[in-house]
């Protein structure tokens, strides 16, 4: 038994599934579901804790800060230079 879904992709995304199905002779059905499938299994077999977003999202304010950041860096502390060479 099988059921159709849909969902929105970037169009990099849908470009790079055509692509590689067209070279690899894989159907595009079979292939996104291999895919979820693998996604499912690592969230199944990884800690929670080790699972980090990969959608991160800043205010102006933030996005501000981190410009400000780059532009004038810190000198590290001992301790991260001590970290750092273990």
């Amino acid at each position: 038994m099988s059921a159709q879904i849909s969902a929105y992709v970037s169009d990099e995304t849908k470009d790079r599934l055509e692509q590689y199905s067209s070279n690899y002779g894989v159907k595009k059905a079979y292939l996104i579901e291999s895919a979820i499938n693998h996604h499912l299994q690592a969230l199944h077999e990884i800690p929670e804790e080790f699972i980090l977003s990969t959608n991160i999202k800043i205010t102006d304010n933030s996005y501000q800060k981190i410009l400000d950041t780059q532009d004038t860096p810190s000198t590290p502390t001992q301790e991260l230079k001590r970290l750092l060479s273990d």
